[in-house]
């Protein structure tokens, strides 16, 4: 060890509001000079300062674009055409991110001024606004500012991604009918696009597919790139899922099997290109530092799947995120009440996100052959029971629908509803006849449901968890328990917060789901992970700072349905036609109405 003396923060760093005060404090700090842990504390001032300046930032060129020496005050009422100029001229922007940027500030200022005020006082960032102001911005004004203020709460703790999710679950809540009418003019857009790049190269793009048949053709794609790699094709799954895709286009494909299409593209392999991993990047001390290697013995890996049903050869193939065909497996979470007509909440699929009550029944309705999970939780949304349901309702397809049969390599899929133990106590299997027998089997399995902990000793010294626990494990737990990672359970490893090495039980209380890096990191770093009740961690870094995961709710939490006038647009930003599928030019010009922000948040101008 070694000792350093580093300079110490000002006092009230941590908990100064963002403005002056705070400035002034931050600017007496050198971020190279202070602690490890006081790094931290800085960086966390520096974002709610930086928050602030970008908010009154937004609050002057609002005023700028609404600044006129000829009306009363200086001000106009509103922006006019030529508004925006004077701004472009100072900021050297274009009319498009120059109109971005005032919308921004008009959604926040005007539409709902509690996001300006979390803004300004360092409680949202500069992203966040954006995501609430482009993600809303097909929505009328009173469906955007209900969503805008349903979701605020929750954003700060929120990924980017999952604030969008989290932004789309609620507005179509809020309007299941205007979702459902969304997607269908959308689905009916489809097109086939493609773009000459700058390299030379093409980009081919499939856009506005139908949700249920696109993830199963993504799935299916994935599972055979896996298949080949496994098989010993020895590039990147990036390269071999494009060769499978033009490999299953081509003319001299048509016809063939997996099997068949597999081999051709392995056989046809470019060594010339980026080479691959060849096996699974494993979790364990050989990828410790040296320092380490006495700190903790390692975790064996831990697949999702514990009998090994799942780990098939595609899945041993390797990959970035491990545990081979649970990274191509289709899931999707819904609640047992919609299924049943008995509500019009959405639907989730982990890695897609937000699926409308009426495609969840049509989708639910093609995985008669997945595994049926259900999910009973008490009335506050964590899980009380997992359980595995063996019937299905009449009229549902027993097979997989299409002509052919299904892809031998890809993955069983897995629904999972989710129902609180009141309601289905108060559910009457007569009143729900093409259900019946699915409702009756789900009483009887709760009220015969025990946790599935170990027995015995020797059961808790096991490796690996049986399957029942395992499927416990996924449902509690929902997601890899790192605090910002969204990855699915079914995704992730089981991993064992107390080492199986070194003593810790394969039971409820010790296991949780990680996915490869967040189990990497756990066992190849001096981050520390504790348990400190089943399902709720805690999580130390090197620094000494903790974080914490409680138990996560089953299902989210939705407003009930809501009329708006007038309703929110259903137009979608692009159309098929019925031009050439060429399109020269990788960067089309962008709108000129600077007051239409890209609707997905992403920059409306080209990189150069």
């Amino acid at each position: 060890m070694f000792e350093h003396v580093f300079a110490s923060l000002p006092e009230g760093v941590a908990t100064t509001p963002p403005g002056a005060a705070l400035g002034a404090l931050l600017e007496q700090v050198d971020p190279r000079t202070v602690s490890p842990h006081d790094t931290v504390v800085l960086a966390r001032a520096w974002r709610r300062q930086l928050s602030h300046h970008e908010a009154r930032f937004a609050l002057a060129a609002r005023e700028v674009a609404l600044a006129d020496p000829d009306r009363p005050g200086g001000r106009r009422e509103g922006p006019g055409e030529f508004s925006a100029d004077e701004l472009r001229a100072v900021l050297h922007e274009s009319r498009t991110r120059v109109g971005t940027l005032l919308g921004q500030a008009d959604t926040a200022l005007e539409a709902v001024p509690e996001l300006w005020a979390a803004w300004d006082a360092g409680g949202v960032d500069t992203d966040r606004v954006r995501l609430c102001v482009t993600w809303t911005s097909s929505l009328s004004a009173e469906h955007a500012a209900h969503v805008v203020r349903t979701v605020l709460p929750d954003a700060p703790r929120l990924t980017l991604s999952g604030l969008i999710e989290r932004i789309q679950q609620v507005a179509t809540g809020l309007d299941p009918a205007w979702a459902a009418r969304l997607y269908d003019n959308a689905r009916r857009q489809r097109r086939v696009r493609t773009r000459r790049t700058e390299a030379g190269t093409l980009n081919l793009s499939a856009l506005d597919l139908p949700l249920d048949a696109g993830s199963r053709s993504a799935a299916h794609i994935d599972a055979m790139a896996l298949r080949a790699k496994a098989l010993g094709h020895p590039g990147l799954l990036d390269t071999i899922r494009t060769d499978i895709v033009l490999a299953l286009l081509s003319p001299r494909g048509a016809g063939h099997d997996d099997a068949t299409v597999i081999a051709a593209v392995i056989a046809a392999a470019d060594p010339t290109d980026p080479p691959g991993r060849r096996s699974p990047q494993r979790v364990g001390a050989r990828h410790r530092p040296a320092q380490q290697a006495d700190r903790e013995p390692a975790e064996p890996e831990e697949p999702g799947e514990p009998d090994g049903s799942q780990e098939s050869a595609a899945g041993r193939g390797g990959g970035r995120g491990g545990g081979g065909p649970r990274r191509s497996r289709i899931e999707l979470r819904v609640g047992l009440a919609t299924l049943l007509g008995l509500d019009e909440k959405p639907a989730t699929m982990p890695g897609y996100g937000v699926v409308h009550s009426l495609l969840a029944r049509q989708f639910a309705r093609q995985l008669c052959a997945a595994e049926w999970r259900v999910a009973v939780t008490d009335t506050a949304g964590p899980p009380v029971a997992a359980l595995l349901l063996r019937r299905r309702p009449r009229g549902y397809a027993t097979t997989p629908t299409g002509s052919g049969e299904a892809p031998p390599v890809t993955p069983r899929p897995v629904l999972e509803l989710h129902i609180d133990q009141d309601a289905l106590a108060r559910l009457r299997p007569a009143d729900h006849p093409g259900w019946s027998e699915v409702i009756e089997e789900l009483q009887q399995q709760f009220a015969a449901w025990r946790p599935p902990e170990p027995d015995t000793p020797a059961d808790a010294a096991r490796r690996l968890p049986p399957e029942a626990l395992a499927r416990w494990i996924h449902v509690r737990d929902r997601s890899c328990v790192f605090p910002p990672c969204r990855a699915s359970s079914l995704a992730a490893d089981i991993d064992h917060t107390i080492a199986a090495t070194d003593g810790g039980p394969t039971a409820g209380a010790n296991l949780g789901p990680l996915c490869r890096h967040d189990h990497r990191l756990k066992h190849e770093t001096r981050w520390h992970l504790t348990q400190t009740a089943p399902g709720a961690f805690t999580w130390t870094s090197p620094t000494g700072h903790t974080y914490r995961q409680d138990p996560q709710p089953v299902a989210p939490d939705i407003p009930p349905p809501t009329r708006f006038h007038p309703r929110s647009s259903t137009t979608p930003p692009e159309l098929a036609t019925d031009e050439p599928i060429w399109a020269n030019d990788p960067y089309p010009e962008p709108p000129d109405d600077p007051s239409a922000p890209d609707r997905h948040g992403r920059p409306a101008d080209p990189p150069f």
